[in-house]
């Protein structure tokens, strides 16, 4: 219904855009945000900084900051792929992508599950750009990529990781 409406929806629809960005980033946060504070706070309570896993609120300033400064800085190649590289959509899709994927963030937030912000993003765009069965207008050749780099994340992380342990206990 919504795409077959008149001009006279396009206000509203960016004010619903307006409202589910502002979600979203809410949802980001709250989200990503949690990750490095939990971090953080294992770290401090591991060298006896802290006496409980309660993170200080310093740590979460802190973690609200650079997740800021990283989106602001760093996160314009993503936004740019996944705005425009997988799927070229309409307001009201962009609404409902956004709405989407802001409740699967902030739903996945509440039960305290880690989620990728961008994985949740770039897969309500491929849905939408289905969702109007038109599977052959999503480029899957930037899907494929993304997906591939999304596998090798994982196993390239655990042998970088077992890289780092190795050399610290070597050097201690």
């Amino acid at each position: 219904m919504g795409r077959r409406a008149t001009r006279r929806w396009a206000v509203p629809v960016r004010g619903g855009q307006w409202a589910t960005a502002a979600a979203l980033a809410f949802s980001h946060g709250a989200n990503d945000a949690q990750k490095a504070v939990g971090v953080m706070a294992a770290l401090l309570l591991a060298n006896g900084r802290i006496s409980s896993l309660a993170a200080p609120a310093w740590v979460i300033v802190v973690c609200a900051g650079a997740l800021t400064i990283g989106t602001a800085l760093g996160g314009w190649r993503i936004i740019r792929t996944v705005g425009h590289g997988i799927y070229r959509f309409q307001m009201i899709e962009g609404l409902a992508s956004t709405g989407a994927s802001a409740a699967v963030i902030f739903g996945a937030s509440l039960l305290g599950a880690p989620t990728s912000t961008s994985q949740v993003v770039a897969s309500s765009v491929v849905g939408v750009g289905g969702g109007r069965w038109r599977w052959r207008h999503v480029h899957w050749e930037v899907v494929g990529e993304m997906g591939v780099a999304w596998l090798i994340t994982l196993p390239a992380t655990a042998c970088l990781a077992a890289g780092v342990y190795a050399l610290w206990s070597w050097l201690v």
